[in-house]
């Protein structure tokens, strides 16, 4: 790698900037003369989410040296810094737990397994569907996907069946 004072950068080229304090995914680096802002492309919600505490079984601190939830906590948040889809809280009745909600049980697992290599010990809840109530009507939500796949004929049947398992609904097949 090497390192190239710019004073410029053009769509496409990498860079890397220093001494902004708290910049993140969506703001936009301008010059103080120039007002004119890039909109942001909206970060879809999270889908679900897992409650996360300290591991208080018989064997906590046989597989990892990380096993307190300010210590939990901690990662979660340094995270959430970097994963403009993850949201951490702490849990309202419980201040021990901390809430994580993401865009899947993918998102969240992979999160999960990298903190557990990395040596930290807990007790993840089952994951939970994040719904919003509609302000209008006061209807619950839930959130969904729209999927839209290409294969062979003979994975069709299974693939349908798996996506009915999963309340999906089927709007188009083409052949």
């Amino acid at each position: 790698m090497i390192d190239v004072d710019l004073k410029k950068a053009y769509a496409g080229d990498i860079v890397s900037i220093a001494g902004i304090q708290s910049g993140t995914v969506g703001h936009t680096i301008n010059d103080i003369t120039n007002k004119h802002v890039i909109p942001s492309i909206p970060i879809d919600p999270p889908m679900i989410s897992f409650t996360v505490t300290y591991n208080d079984s018989p064997l906590k601190g046989n597989d990892g040296d990380k096993i307190t939830i300010a210590q939990i906590r901690e990662r979660l948040i340094k995270e959430s810094e970097d994963d403009v889809s993850l949201r951490v809280k702490r849990d309202a009745v419980a201040k021990e737990h901390v809430v994580i909600s993401g865009r899947g049980d993918l998102h969240l697992g992979v999160l999960i397994e990298k903190m557990r290599r990395e040596g930290f010990e807990m007790a993840v809840t089952p994951p939970e569907v994040v719904t919003q109530k509609n302000e209008e009507t006061g209807e619950t939500l839930e959130p969904y996907e729209e999927v839209k796949l290409d294969v062979d004929l003979n994975y069709v049947a299974d693939l349908v069946e798996n996506l009915n398992n999963r309340k999906g609904i089927l709007l188009n097949a083409e052949e």
